[in-house]
């Protein structure tokens, strides 16, 4: 018997889990904890956590607040995050709008994602 060939699933990350992942390696490079921001935004550690893991979508008043905190500017958050889209894009990764995305999928995009931010520090 032969098993059926199983199908790596393409990388993909939404667009709110990459703002998400770049505001959380920015505020880890700033050794700012997730309390301290929550508390700024006036939400729970745990609702802030969901705003960088993208589970939930930032509002413009979060990520301008965030952006503060961050010492730098809403455009320049939006600007990075174009950015990586487009490398990641060119390593083969779908970026989308959509919730709805295959684990194993974001996996994978994460993996490559840190690895760009990897790169990008060295």
């Amino acid at each position: 018997m032969s098993n059926p060939a199983t199908q790596v699933p393409k990388p993909t990350i939404s667009y709110a889990t990459l703002v998400g992942r770049i505001v959380e390696h920015r505020r880890k490079h700033a050794r700012i904890h997730q309390e301290k921001m929550a508390r700024a935004l006036g939400i729970s550690q745990s609702a802030y956590s969901r705003l960088e893991q993208g589970q939930s979508a930032m509002s413009i008043t979060q990520l301008r607040m965030i952006s503060e905190k961050l010492s730098t500017t809403p455009d320049s958050l939006l600007h990075h995050t174009a950015q990586y889209a487009s490398q990641l894009r060119m390593q083969g990764v779908t970026v989308t709008d959509d919730k709805q995305l295959s684990a194993a999928g974001v996996l994978i995009a994460l993996g490559i994602l840190a690895a760009l931010f990897a790169a990008a520090s060295s």
